[in-house]
């Protein structure tokens, strides 16, 4: 007996049969899927592809700009994996003090390190991450870690010194110089060879519309074509044993409208023809007259 009490599920909306789109739309859904599906039937995988990965809130940002209220679980997490990482490598006080956290150089360094080990093995799944990325990685940060402990003296014996603030002193006049400069470009078009040249300014006017300062007058000439002594060279490759020569041509101040005409003589330079006439009666010296018909061997003569 059924209980009228009893809350019945709300009925789907209905559907188009013919409507093949929102049929594949309903049976596709992710929320349709998973709700219609038992656990036992789900593959772990495909469950972690519905989920948000779960990490701290303050991993993936510049450890300068973690919220106040997540700092001090921040720097929890740091040194736990500080702690992991310095158990799991073996790695000694020469590189990793035990004031790591008191030098921002060094905690720059380890956090980075943390999110790529963090993302290396995220996925949970095969990966060649972390022989390309993650182990290499750390041996260089190692490598940069030893050379900063170094500095710092006392520390990788156990004896902690505060670090000094790094400053710089900076000609003020000369930074505003820079940071209210503003710098742009425009690219203009010379007028024709025959056309007279083009002057441009550049004014600059404040937002109440008055012009505060003004250039020099600069602009652009007609087109400039080659002009000078010209002059043409011609070299070859003179590579005994060939049955060909490469020859080379350079032209100095090479006119705009120009052709180049390779010329060639047989006789002593006493007459002069087109090299590619040349070239077009030698090509054909080796094919058979066009009148003439060829007979093969079984041919007999009519």
């Amino acid at each position: 007996m059924v209980d009228d009490n009893e809350v019945q599920p709300e009925s789907e909306e209905e559907v188009d049969p013919s409507d093949l789109d929102a049929l594949l739309e309903r049976v596709t859904r992710p929320d349709q899927v998973y709700e219609n599906t038992t656990e036992s039937y789900l593959d772990p995988g495909l469950m972690g592809l519905a989920e948000e990965p779960e990490y701290p809130a303050w991993l993936g940002l510049r450890w300068r700009e973690i919220p106040v209220e997540l700092q001090q679980e921040a720097w929890v997490g740091l040194r736990r994996w500080v702690d992991w990482l310095i158990a799991e490598f073996k790695i000694n006080k020469a590189v990793i003090p035990g004031c790591w956290f008191r030098h921002s150089e060094i905690v720059a360094e380890l956090h980075a390190a943390m999110n790529l080990e963090y993302k290396t093995w995220e996925e949970g799944a095969p990966t060649v991450n972390a022989m390309w990325m993650w182990l290499p990685q750390l041996q260089q940060m190692m490598m940069r870690l030893r050379e900063q402990v170094k500095e710092l003296g006392s520390c990788a014996d156990g004896q902690h010194k505060e670090p000094d603030p790094v400053q710089r002193d900076y000609d003020e006049d000369l930074w505003e110089r820079t940071v209210f400069t503003r710098v742009e470009t425009k690219t203009v078009e010379r007028p024709g060879a025959d056309a007279e040249a083009e002057y441009v300014r550049v004014r600059v006017v404040d937002d109440n519309g008055e012009i505060v300062s003004e250039s020099n007058v600069g602009g652009a000439g007609p087109v400039r074509k080659a002009r000078g002594e010209r002059t043409s060279v011609l070299t070859g490759d003179g590579v005994p044993g060939g049955t060909d020569a490469i020859l080379t041509l350079k032209t100095e101040q090479f006119p705009e409208a120009a052709d180049l005409i390779w010329e060639r003589s047989d006789d002593e330079m006493a007459t002069w023809s087109g090299l590619e006439e040349k070239e077009d009666e030698n090509s054909g010296e080796n094919q058979p007259p066009e009148d003439e018909e060829t007979m093969g061997p079984g041919d007999e003569e009519r």
